[in-house]
């Protein structure tokens, strides 16, 4: 065997362990580390998720008081019974203080709002008559209850008070008022309706 194929041999068994070293030892390290290094990025995105959901409830946690009171607020314009009696007491003490003759709320039975949201509805008719101006103001009102009202359609009429001759405002309005469905709720809910309001003495 000659020196050449000596070197050449030398060299060729040189590779072999180093290539046996690699697949074997280093390789293998090295599949691991990467697998470590995937695992570590995995736990830091964990660890900012979850920092992030603690800077959140932290938050929730200071503004409690806050949150309470905007619940209590709601709470008032979407009470948990319908509170008919309430609203129509509401609406009188809104007339008395526009100034316009008040003639009659009607209230029907409860039912699901035809949109499909998670609160009772009652449907109300409302009549009121008086000057331009105090209508107008007593429209303003009903929107400035402590309920969350909706009116959904509304007639105006002029006519002349036969003592004084003076032109009123005739105003007819159909509003809804809202409270919490009861749990379970799938068909009309019933509850006890409020009589009309008496249209005040002049």
């Amino acid at each position: 065997m000659t020196g050449r194929t000596k070197i050449i041999l030398s060299l060729v068994g040189v590779v072999a362990v180093v290539a046996a070293t690699f697949f074997l030892a280093i390789k293998p390290r090295q599949d691991e580390l990467g697998k470590v290094r995937n695992e570590v990025a995995a736990e830091e995105d964990r660890t900012q998720s979850l920092e992030a959901e603690l800077a959140h409830r932290q938050q929730l946690q200071e503004n409690a008081p806050q949150l309470e009171a905007q619940i209590a607020k709601y709470r008032e314009l979407v009470p948990e019974d319908d509170q008919v009696a309430n609203f129509i007491f509401q609406v009188q003490e809104a007339a008395n203080q526009s100034g316009v003759g008040f003639v009659e709320i009607t209230p029907a039975l409860p039912t699901p709002p035809a949109e499909g949201a998670e609160v009772a509805e009652v449907t109300t008719a409302i009549g009121a008559r008086g000057g331009y101006f105090a209508v107008q103001d007593f429209f303003r009102r009903l929107y400035g209850l402590d309920r969350a009202v909706r009116i959904d359609q509304v007639t105006m009429d002029a006519e002349e008070d036969q003592t004084t001759q003076e032109t009123l405002v005739k105003l007819g309005a159909t509003a809804r008022i809202f409270f919490e469905l009861p749990v379970g709720a799938t068909a009309p809910v019933t509850t006890e309706t409020a009589t009309p309001a008496p249209e005040p003495s002049s």
